[in-house]
């Protein structure tokens, strides 16, 4: 009977223990930050009813740095400021109520975890990227240096553009602004910045250095900046300091944003050409590379009026890429759609029978090749070829009556050879 009791009273005794640890955690969480579940217009609209500031915290799951950062946020210090001075909420990266805030906002993450402070008006006055620090105390003064920031007309990210304007070119100030144009999606100042930094860092020691690096890998959006230029040229160097995997990301994002990026319709082939060289001197296959890059050639030729050009090089790229049906197709509509001349007319027939000869007859049954064939009987019609420009409509159409691929736009080709 004893050791029964004895039983029941531990079981009791750990039970309450239980619920008492449970409450000091939950009491604990309650000291830091209160995060409110709400979209980023009623976090707004809650705090210009409550005369503050709106402050949203982005995190990304996984993310070792927003993990970090967690428990501070929790630290009743935190919770009292800014409870005091802003109404709060954290999404998720991925999360719709993200996702709803970037569109609303026209802003872009470039980083995690990311401070994002607006006013009343719903506009972005400042935005801040907390550094991990040694200790505990070193890393709240961090968050509340933030926020103290965000009070500050003086401080805040919405402040640098007078503060570059008169003459403010500190390091640390470069590279905040460089986050902030990043995130408010200003390339243009983003152009502005990245030559500044190609300017600062000149020297081998400084392009070399951690702080260099992270300019590149985070920032630098153009092949022909003096610091990608030296990136590229000293790649091995990169990668005995920082390791492969972290090169391969910080040139890719280079080559990305300069493929795809403010300049994308403005590229010169010699550009483009070199941009893929580069992939591949990334360690990217020569056929991978030129498929990135394969259409962004042929614009670059088109628009330097250069038709001979493109066809030379499609004549390359098919010959080392083989590529798929689907890719025919639409390269195919692009070079008639694009070219500026119907020099290329003669290939173009060659291409598609090329690229049709493997297939059995009852294979190309697809709509896929109804635009090839759609395709070759317009270059036949620029060719002055009459006849067989319409034998080509005609097995367009026929093909896409098949597939019930909208036979009526296969027509609308025949009926010029009528």
């Amino acid at each position: 009977m004893y050791a029964t009791l004895y039983k029941a009273n531990t079981l009791r005794t750990l039970g309450l223990l239980l619920i008492f640890i449970a409450t000091l955690s939950t009491s604990s969480h309650a000291q830091g930050i209160h995060f409110q579940e709400k979209g980023i217009d009623e976090l707004i609209a809650e705090a210009k009813r409550q005369n503050k500031l709106a402050f949203v915290e982005i995190y990304l799951k996984g993310c070792p740095h927003c993990e970090a950062l967690a428990p501070v946020l929790d630290e009743k210090k935190v919770g009292d400021f800014y409870d005091s001075t802003f109404v709060s909420a954290k999404y998720e990266a991925n999360s719709p109520l993200s996702k709803a805030l970037q569109e609303k906002k026209k802003i872009l993450y470039s980083e995690f975890p990311l401070f994002l402070f607006f006013d009343g008006s719903g506009q972005l006055i400042h935005q801040g990227t907390p550094i991990d620090k040694p200790t505990r105390p070193e890393f709240i003064q961090e968050v509340l240096r933030h926020g103290h920031d965000a009070l500050s007309p003086a401080t805040r990210t919405s402040s640098y553009p007078a503060r570059y304007a008169q003459g403010d070119r500190n390091l640390d100030f470069l590279i905040n602004y460089a986050r902030y144009a990043k995130t408010t999606r200003d390339t243009a100042q983003l152009a502005v910045l990245t030559q500044e930094f190609g300017k600062l860092f000149a020297l081998p020691a400084d392009l070399e250095s951690q702080v260099g690096f992270f300019i590149i890998s985070r920032f630098i959006d153009d092949m022909q900046n003096p610091m990608a230029q030296y990136f590229f040229s000293h790649l091995d160097t990169y990668r005995s300091k920082y390791g492969p995997q972290p090169v391969q990301q910080a040139g890719e994002s280079v080559l990305y944003q300069s493929l795809y990026g403010r300049q994308t319709n403005t590229l010169p082939s010699t550009d483009i050409i070199a941009i893929r060289k580069a992939m591949e001197s990334l360690g990217t296959p020569a056929p991978i590379a030129a498929q990135r890059t394969i259409l962004k050639e042929l614009e670059a030729y088109f628009r330097e009026n250069n038709t001979a050009a493109a066809t030379a090089r499609f004549d390359e790229y098919r010959a080392s890429n083989a590529p798929k049906i689907i890719d025919y197709a639409y390269l195919m509509r692009f070079f008639n759609e694009k070219a500026p001349d119907n020099s290329y007319a003669a290939s173009l027939v060659t291409w598609i029978n090329d690229a049709l000869k493997p297939f059995k007859p009852v294979a190309l049954n697809r709509a896929e090749v109804a635009e090839l064939y759609r395709e070759q009987s317009e270059a036949y019609w620029r060719l002055g070829k009459k006849a067989e420009g319409k034998q080509a409509a005609e097995k367009a159409v026929a093909i896409a009556k098949i597939v019930k691929e909208k036979p009526e736009t296969y027509a609308k080709q025949l009926a010029k050879f009528q």
